[in-house]
């Protein structure tokens, strides 16, 4: 009998081990779990911050690069403006040289005033002070008087063999659409003044293409140097240009598909672009009207 209750006792003794070690084991168990999530909410919090750290260093670079840019944007008209002033009060010329100097002192003075206006429209747009007008947009007569405003501009810039044509869908000279019609043409200009400013040869066209009967999609193709498609993600951002080295070729601040962007959105429409390096270019802006004036 006595045996009996021995080997009971080891027995229950044995149990109660078992169930003891598989509770340790299941603490155990649960403290690896825990201690992997905490580690991996660690090494995400890592990430986050090296990631926060890079968008700061390059926000920093951008704005250093911005305002050592802006700098050299401002001085260079300024400089021809000073220079070719002091010129025509200290020096005598002929009529042809003095209407020369006027004509340069005019084309810088419109640089500096088109660097301050984009300046002060992004200033506007991102302070919420820019709002959406509805006026009638007459679209042939706004796109015929850009193409002949660029193709007085690409003589200027010394681009005479650059062809700039302009594709109409709708014939009928009048016609019109209810948008913003300010913003509309602001976004156009700054589309075709890029495509001119990186196109050496070839042609750029300007058309627009109805896309059902409240949609009209206009578009600015060139022949130009083009850019990866990858470089869409940065080609909208403040201050970035297809080139952000301080050696670049093309001058601006960076701010003109940042507007053009900025301005069809307030309009309720959309940009893309497609590109490849040294096979041009194409801008497509999207835009909701109505062919009447809404009350």
């Amino acid at each position: 009998m006595a045996v009996y209750i021995l080997l009971g006792i080891l027995f229950l003794g044995s149990v109660g081990f078992v169930v003891y070690y598989l509770r340790i084991v299941s603490q155990k168990t649960r403290m690896i779990s825990l201690l992997s999530e905490q580690n991996k909410s660690f090494l995400n919090a890592q990430k986050e911050l090296a990631h926060a750290k890079d968008k700061a260093e390059e926000s920093d670079r951008l704005k250093s690069a911005f305002l050592a840019n802006m700098s050299h944007e401002i001085r260079t008209p300024l400089n021809a403006i000073m220079g070719f002033s002091s010129l025509l009060i200290d020096s005598p010329m002929e009529d042809e040289e003095r209407k020369q100097y006027l004509n340069i002192i005019h084309n810088n003075s419109t640089r500096l005033l088109s660097l301050m206006d984009e300046i002060f429209d992004i200033a506007q747009i991102e302070s919420g002070l820019v709002q959406m007008k509805q006026e009638p947009c007459h679209v042939n007569e706004l796109l015929s008087g850009l193409v002949t405003f660029f193709n007085l501009e690409k003589s200027l810039t010394g681009k005479d063999d650059i062809s700039i044509r302009l594709r109409k869908n709708s014939k009928d000279a009048g016609f019109t659409i209810f948008t913003d019609a300010r913003k509309l043409r602001q976004t156009l200009f700054n589309l075709i003044e890029n495509a001119l400013k990186y196109t050496n040869e070839g042609s750029i066209e300007i058309g627009y293409e109805m896309k059902g009967d409240s949609m009209v999609e206009f578009y600015v193709k060139d022949t130009g140097i083009g850019f990866p498609q990858e470089k869409l993600d940065t080609l909208f951002q403040r201050f970035r240009q297809e080139d952000d080295s301080s050696t670049r070729k093309f001058g601006g601040i960076g701010l003109g598909l940042t507007l053009s962007q900025k301005f069809v959105e307030l309009i309720g429409g959309e940009m893309r672009a497609e590109s490849r390096p040294g096979s041009g270019s194409v801008f497509y802006i999207s835009v909701p009207y109505t062919s009447k004036e809404v009350q």
